[in-house]
Protein backbone atom coordinates (compact mmCIF):
# COMPACT_ATOMS: atom_id res chain seq x y z
CA UNK A 1 0.00 0.00 0.00
CA UNK A 2 2.63 2.19 1.23
CA UNK A 3 4.63 1.89 -2.41
CA UNK A 4 0.86 2.73 -4.26
CA UNK A 5 0.81 5.72 -2.25
CA UNK A 6 4.94 6.74 -2.96
CA UNK A 7 4.22 6.24 -6.57
CA UNK A 8 0.95 8.44 -6.85
CA UNK A 9 2.66 11.11 -5.43
CA UNK A 10 5.86 11.35 -7.38
CA UNK A 11 3.47 10.71 -10.44
CA UNK A 12 1.53 13.61 -9.13
CA UNK A 13 4.61 15.74 -8.77
CA UNK A 14 5.76 14.75 -12.08
CA UNK A 15 2.45 16.44 -13.55
CA UNK A 16 2.48 19.67 -10.94
CA UNK A 17 6.09 20.45 -12.89
CA UNK A 18 4.57 19.92 -16.58
CA UNK A 19 1.45 21.79 -15.67
CA UNK A 20 3.63 24.63 -14.47
CA UNK A 21 5.90 24.65 -18.46
CA UNK A 22 4.05 27.70 -20.74
CA UNK A 23 4.58 26.86 -24.17
CA UNK A 24 6.91 29.04 -26.26
CA UNK A 25 10.32 29.29 -26.64
CA UNK A 26 12.52 30.08 -24.31
CA UNK A 27 16.47 31.88 -24.29
CA UNK A 28 19.20 30.36 -22.71
CA UNK A 29 20.02 32.70 -19.33
CA UNK A 30 23.54 32.42 -19.89
CA UNK A 31 24.48 34.17 -16.72
CA UNK A 32 22.68 32.10 -14.67
CA UNK A 33 22.97 28.53 -15.94
CA UNK A 34 25.92 26.74 -15.07
CA UNK A 35 28.00 23.65 -15.96
CA UNK A 36 30.08 22.09 -12.98
CA UNK A 37 32.71 19.54 -14.07
CA UNK A 38 34.88 16.82 -11.72
CA UNK A 39 37.46 14.81 -13.11
CA UNK A 40 39.82 12.08 -11.05
CA UNK A 41 43.08 10.26 -11.14
CA UNK A 42 43.38 6.51 -10.94
CA UNK A 43 44.51 7.38 -7.72
CA UNK A 44 41.38 9.52 -6.17
CA UNK A 45 42.64 13.07 -6.18
CA UNK A 46 41.19 15.17 -8.75
CA UNK A 47 39.72 18.83 -9.48
CA UNK A 48 36.46 20.67 -10.10
CA UNK A 49 36.03 23.59 -12.09
CA UNK A 50 33.00 25.05 -14.42
CA UNK A 51 32.05 25.23 -18.48
CA UNK A 52 30.77 28.71 -19.61
CA UNK A 53 27.42 28.57 -20.84
CA UNK A 54 27.37 31.08 -23.76
CA UNK A 55 23.45 30.81 -25.20
CA UNK A 56 20.86 28.26 -26.19
CA UNK A 57 17.28 27.85 -26.44
CA UNK A 58 14.09 25.56 -25.43
CA UNK A 59 11.02 25.14 -27.01
CA UNK A 60 8.21 23.72 -24.78
CA UNK A 61 4.95 22.81 -26.82
CA UNK A 62 1.67 20.98 -24.78
CA UNK A 63 3.49 21.57 -21.59
CA UNK A 64 6.29 19.44 -22.38
CA UNK A 65 9.74 20.45 -23.55
CA UNK A 66 10.00 19.47 -27.10
CA UNK A 67 13.65 20.49 -28.36
CA UNK A 68 16.54 22.30 -26.83
CA UNK A 69 20.00 23.49 -27.98
CA UNK A 70 22.79 24.36 -25.79
CA UNK A 71 25.57 26.06 -26.64
CA UNK A 72 29.19 25.30 -24.27
CA UNK A 73 32.16 27.80 -24.30
CA UNK A 74 34.95 25.61 -24.21
CA UNK A 75 37.79 28.29 -24.07
CA UNK A 76 35.52 29.38 -20.37
CA UNK A 77 36.85 26.35 -18.75
CA UNK A 78 37.87 27.03 -15.04
CA UNK A 79 39.53 24.96 -11.88
CA UNK A 80 37.63 26.23 -9.02
CA UNK A 81 39.76 23.89 -6.56
CA UNK A 82 43.17 25.61 -6.81
CA UNK A 83 44.26 28.57 -6.12
CA UNK A 84 44.76 31.64 -8.72
CA UNK A 85 48.58 31.23 -9.47
CA UNK A 86 50.66 29.51 -12.39
CA UNK A 87 49.42 26.18 -11.56
CA UNK A 88 45.92 26.82 -12.13
CA UNK A 89 47.12 28.47 -15.43
CA UNK A 90 49.04 25.39 -16.62
CA UNK A 91 46.13 23.00 -15.99
CA UNK A 92 43.87 25.29 -17.94
CA UNK A 93 46.08 25.47 -20.76
CA UNK A 94 46.65 21.83 -20.44
CA UNK A 95 42.88 21.09 -20.63
CA UNK A 96 42.41 23.71 -23.72
CA UNK A 97 45.78 22.51 -25.24
CA UNK A 98 45.30 19.27 -28.05
CA UNK A 99 45.60 16.59 -25.41
CA UNK A 100 42.11 17.55 -23.70
CA UNK A 101 39.79 19.27 -25.62
CA UNK A 102 41.58 21.16 -28.33
CA UNK A 103 39.99 24.86 -28.51
CA UNK A 104 41.66 26.50 -30.48
CA UNK A 105 40.46 24.19 -33.27
CA UNK A 106 37.14 23.44 -31.39
CA UNK A 107 36.50 26.04 -29.33
CA UNK A 108 32.33 25.25 -28.41
CA UNK A 109 30.75 21.90 -27.30
CA UNK A 110 26.79 21.21 -28.28
CA UNK A 111 23.79 19.64 -26.60
CA UNK A 112 21.35 19.23 -29.01
CA UNK A 113 17.71 17.45 -26.77
CA UNK A 114 15.68 15.15 -28.84
CA UNK A 115 13.45 14.20 -25.95
CA UNK A 116 12.08 14.81 -22.85
CA UNK A 117 10.01 12.46 -20.51
CA UNK A 118 8.40 12.63 -17.19
CA UNK A 119 10.07 9.66 -14.61
CA UNK A 120 9.89 10.65 -11.28
CA UNK A 121 13.08 8.50 -9.66
CA UNK A 122 12.50 9.66 -5.89
CA UNK A 123 15.59 11.55 -5.88
CA UNK A 124 14.15 14.90 -6.69
CA UNK A 125 14.50 14.04 -10.54
CA UNK A 126 10.95 14.49 -12.30
CA UNK A 127 11.91 13.42 -15.97
CA UNK A 128 14.91 11.89 -18.26
CA UNK A 129 16.63 14.00 -21.03
CA UNK A 130 17.78 12.62 -23.63
CA UNK A 131 19.90 14.21 -26.41
CA UNK A 132 22.98 14.55 -28.55
CA UNK A 133 26.54 16.04 -27.22
CA UNK A 134 29.19 16.99 -29.03
CA UNK A 135 32.84 17.68 -28.23
CA UNK A 136 35.75 17.94 -30.35
CA UNK A 137 33.18 17.39 -33.04
CA UNK A 138 32.47 13.91 -32.10
CA UNK A 139 28.55 13.58 -31.28
CA UNK A 140 27.53 11.07 -29.18
CA UNK A 141 23.78 10.18 -27.81
CA UNK A 142 23.33 10.58 -23.76
CA UNK A 143 20.30 10.15 -21.16
CA UNK A 144 20.26 11.29 -17.78
CA UNK A 145 18.15 11.94 -14.92
CA UNK A 146 17.23 16.13 -14.23
CA UNK A 147 14.93 18.16 -12.23
CA UNK A 148 12.36 20.08 -14.90
CA UNK A 149 10.85 22.83 -13.21
CA UNK A 150 8.78 26.63 -14.21
CA UNK A 151 6.85 29.07 -13.66
CA UNK A 152 5.29 29.86 -16.94
CA UNK A 153 8.30 33.02 -17.34
CA UNK A 154 11.21 30.68 -17.06
CA UNK A 155 12.38 27.22 -17.27
CA UNK A 156 15.27 25.59 -15.25
CA UNK A 157 16.59 21.99 -15.91
CA UNK A 158 19.03 20.41 -13.03
CA UNK A 159 21.05 17.26 -14.10
CA UNK A 160 23.97 15.11 -13.17
CA UNK A 161 25.23 13.04 -16.10
CA UNK A 162 29.18 11.41 -16.76
CA UNK A 163 31.04 11.42 -19.87
CA UNK A 164 33.18 8.60 -20.80
CA UNK A 165 36.13 11.41 -22.57
CA UNK A 166 37.74 8.52 -24.86
CA UNK A 167 34.59 8.77 -26.72
CA UNK A 168 35.53 12.40 -27.69
CA UNK A 169 39.02 11.90 -28.15
CA UNK A 170 39.86 13.19 -25.28
CA UNK A 171 43.51 10.88 -24.35
CA UNK A 172 45.71 12.43 -22.20
CA UNK A 173 46.57 10.15 -19.37
CA UNK A 174 43.52 7.62 -20.56
CA UNK A 175 44.28 4.07 -20.53
CA UNK A 176 41.96 3.22 -23.35
CA UNK A 177 44.68 4.57 -25.41
CA UNK A 178 48.38 4.53 -23.53
CA UNK A 179 47.71 1.04 -21.65
CA UNK A 180 48.56 0.81 -17.82
CA UNK A 181 49.66 3.66 -16.75
CA UNK A 182 49.49 3.15 -12.89
CA UNK A 183 48.84 6.14 -10.56
CA UNK A 184 49.83 8.82 -13.49
CA UNK A 185 46.42 7.29 -15.33
CA UNK A 186 43.19 9.76 -15.04
CA UNK A 187 39.62 8.57 -15.37
CA UNK A 188 37.56 8.30 -18.21
CA UNK A 189 34.49 9.65 -16.43
CA UNK A 190 33.89 13.03 -16.36
CA UNK A 191 31.26 14.28 -13.77
CA UNK A 192 28.64 17.12 -15.13
CA UNK A 193 26.45 18.73 -12.83
CA UNK A 194 24.21 21.18 -15.06
CA UNK A 195 22.05 23.96 -13.78
CA UNK A 196 20.19 25.46 -17.01
CA UNK A 197 17.80 28.38 -16.79
CA UNK A 198 15.70 30.00 -19.60
CA UNK A 199 13.39 32.71 -19.64
CA UNK A 200 10.42 33.25 -22.26
CA UNK A 201 10.42 35.16 -24.85
CA UNK A 202 8.17 38.01 -25.13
Amino acid sequence: MKKVIFTLAAFAMSVASFAQLADGTYNVDYKSSTINWHAEKATGSGHDGTIRVSSGQVVVAKSNIASGKLKVDMNGITCTDLPEGEYNSNLINHLKSPDFFDTTKFPDSNFEVTSVTAKADGKGNTHVVNGKITIKGITKDVSFPAKVSGDGKTVTIDGDLVLDRSQFDVRFGSETFFGSLGDKAINNDMKLKLHIVANKKA
